[in-house]
Order: structure tokens, then sequence, then C-alpha cells
């Protein structure tokens, strides 16, 4: 392990960070796959309950395995960000079995019944049917509105005492219209509005949420963190440490959305690459990008690195590169989206991002097809709308693979 006196770079924390050596000096954290475990005495059993004494209890309670991944995210999230003190920022990440684990343990902890949750166009699929359809059922009703205006989400707010939480996805999914951190998070604190962020798409590699003072960043983990598809996760991370020590984690386990030693373990490999990998992705998709742009076959390219994207600005105001993900709407609407993708050769038709393969999907048949067509439409998610996650290959064979498809 490097001195810890010294401040380790973003790629060095990626293989190191979080990482503590265990007594049989295994060079990596084994699996823990343990479903339970022992204490020394019956005093030693009531500190670790109390929390007087750090230590492990139960599987769904966490476990050194999953320790190291929820730290090494942490570390990540933090990198470069000082706290009020100009102390190096401080947080908890609590490890789940999946995103919208990650998320229902965030919202069931932040609002309760008469609230409101205030959020944006585009959000993926599965949170937006969280809001829109499970939580109106337990008294906390959404407000759904255009974030770019902050002018209008203040006068919204104003309007409605209920709203007690913004809930922000940028870049959304899969529009890609991406959202200004500082101005909204500004907001949050004017009004006493508790701010989360979903970073899934950007990662911590391409924009850190914290550095604006929001309240809570989520991750599906599956996506660019773990990179090769092998392990569904998320993770909850907030630098309340006390509340994230107490009733966060209280929710979680009571909750039981936790995750588990192999993936947690899947998890941790996957970010030892994770820097190397998402400066491929990134560079893969801006020339992806610029081909789709001047494409024929093409009516129109999402792309945050594209000098026409209407929030090109706020991307390079908050983020370290345009990313990894795009999506473009062809012409010829619905039948012709079905004919690309049955075309694709190499290229992978899957639902999920952030692999070494590039994957493609149809968001309104597929991701958003619990979304009723008038708010697809009306979110930007067109019939004709391909997503793309650009992955690891070589560029020239993707290009190839995308135009024989479009032909």
């Amino acid at each position: 392990m490097a001195d810890n006196s010294t401040p380790l770079g973003f790629d060095t924390l990626c293989i190191h960070g979080g990482h503590t050596p265990e007594n049989n000096r295994a060079h990596l954290t084994p699996i823990y796959a343990s479903s339970t475990y022992t204490f020394d005495s019956a005093e030693q059993s009531i500190d670790i309950f109390k929390g007087d004494e750090k230590g492990y209890i139960y599987g769904r309670c966490g476990n050194p395995t999953i320790a190291e991944a929820e730290e090494k995210i942490a570390l990540l999230e933090a990198y470069g960000i000082n706290d009020a003190s100009g102390s190096t920022l401080q947080l908890k990440a609590i490890l789940h079995g999946s995103g919208m684990g990650a998320i229902s343990t965030m919202l069931h902890s932040n609002v309760s019944m008469g609230q409101k949750i205030i959020s944006h166009f585009s959000l993926y699929g599965g949170t937006y049917e969280l809001v829109e359809k499970v939580f109106p059922g337990l008294g906390v009703e959404p407000v759904i509105m255009d974030f770019h205006d902050p002018n209008k989400v203040e006068d919204a707010i104003k309007a409605d005492k209920q709203i007690s939480l913004m809930y922000i996805e940028t870049p959304a999914n899969p529009t890609l219209q991406c959202l200004d951190l500082e101005a909204l998070s500004s907001l949050g604190k004017k009004y006493g509005i508790t701010v989360c962020v979903d970073n899934t798409f950007a990662t911590p590699y391409l924009q850190q949420p914290f550095k604006y003072d929001v309240d809570y960043v989520m991750h599906s983990t599956t996506k660019f963190l773990n990179g090769h598809g092998t392990a569904v996760g998320g993770v909850l991370l907030g630098k309340d440490i006390d509340k994230m020590n107490s009733s966060i984690t209280k929710m979680h386990r009571l909750l039981g959305g936790n995750s588990n030693a192999f993936e947690a373990f899947l998890l941790t490999n996957g970010l030892r690459t994770f820097g190397l990998r998402m400066g491929r992705h990134c560079s893969n998709a801006e020339k992806v990008a610029g081909y789709l742009a001047q494409h024929s076959g093409v009516a129109e390219v999402n792309y945050l690195g594209l000098p026409n994207h209407p929030d090109i600005a706020t991307a390079r105001k908050q983020m370290k590169h345009a990313g990894a993900m795009l999506s473009f709407e062809l012409k010829g609407g619905f039948d012709a989206a079905v004919k690309f993708i049955n075309h694709l050769k190499m290229c992978t038709n899957a639902i999920s991002l952030g692999t070494c393969d590039t994957l493609v999907s149809h968001p309104a048949s597929t991701t958003h097809v619990g979304v009723s067509r008038e708010h697809r439409l009306q979110f930007g998610i067109t019939d004709g709308l391909i997503r793309m996650s650009v992955g690891l290959e070589n560029a020239d064979d993707i290009l190839n693979d995308l135009e024989q498809a479009i032909k």
C-alpha cells in the first residue's frame, strides 16, 4: 500500500484505495462468503451492536469485501474535494444489491407522507416509475418539470412548500441532457431541500457532484464502475456521516437492499482499471458521435461534446469530458431503429451500459416501456431513438459496424 501521508492520484486510488491487508496476507481482499460473524464475548457483541466497537455482525449488514468497495468508491467521489473547513471531504458509501436499491434507500430515508419530490424530464425509466407510480401510494407526490431554467425551478419550489427533495440525473438517460449542478444545488441550500444526484452516466471520473455541495450521490455500480457486466449493484454516498451511519444505515438494512461478497469482489476488481477504461470509452465515443453527426441516415445526435448540443456549456463547466454515452435519432423512426439493431454484427443489443463492449438499445421499447408514450415524447424519448454505450473496441470497428447497420 502506498504511503497515505502523500495524496494519491485518481488511478492509484482505483487500485489501492480502501484496501486493508488481512490476516492471511492475501494480495486481494478475499470473498468473505460468511452469513454471520462471531464474537469473543457477550460484552463484545453488545459493543458492536451498539456501535461502540467496530466489527461485522451479519451478511446483510456488510463484510470486509463489501467494505473495500464502499471505501474505494467514497475516495473516488471525494477525490480532490475539501469540506467547508478546508479538510479533505469525508464521505460514507453504502453498497446495495442494485442501483434502484440505493435510490430506494435514499428516498425512503429523506421523504415522508405529505412531502413532494421535485425532478425533471428524461429520468431513467425505473426511477421515473418509482417516483411516479410507487411513492404516490406512500403519500409522496412528484413534481416533474424542465430543470434547465433555475428561475422556473425556484418558482416551483416557492409555490409548493411540500417539496422537500430535489432529484437530479445528469447526464440524463437516454437524452443526455446536462443540468447545472451548481445552480440547482444552491437552490436546495437556499430553501432547505435535500439534493441528490444520480451520477451513473458521468461517474466520478468525469463529474463529482459533491463539489457543488449536494447531499447524496447514487450510482448503478453495474455500469462503468464494474465495467465488465459481471455483477449488479448500486451505491449510495452521503457527506452527513452521522446520518449515514445511523438512520440511513438502519433503513438500508431494514429494506434488505444489501449487496453480497461475490458481487462486491467483482466490483472491486473492475474498479482497479476504472480510470484507464474511462479514457478509452470517452475517446471512442467522441469519434462515434462525430461520425453519426454527419451521417445522412441520422436525424439528430445527442452527445455533450458536439458543438450544437444545447447543454455543451454546462457540460464543459462541470464535466472533465463529454463522456461515453450518446443517443441518436434515425431517420425512419421505429422501423428504422428495429432494422438497425437487427443488422448489427459486432455491437451488442443489450439494455445495460458501461461494459467493455459497445451496447446498443432502443429505450422506447425497453428501459422506458413503462413510461407512457405521451410522457416519453415530452421527455425527448422518441420511437426512433437509439441509446449507445460506446465500448473499448478499436474505434474503426465500431464505426464499420454502425455504417453497415444503418445502410
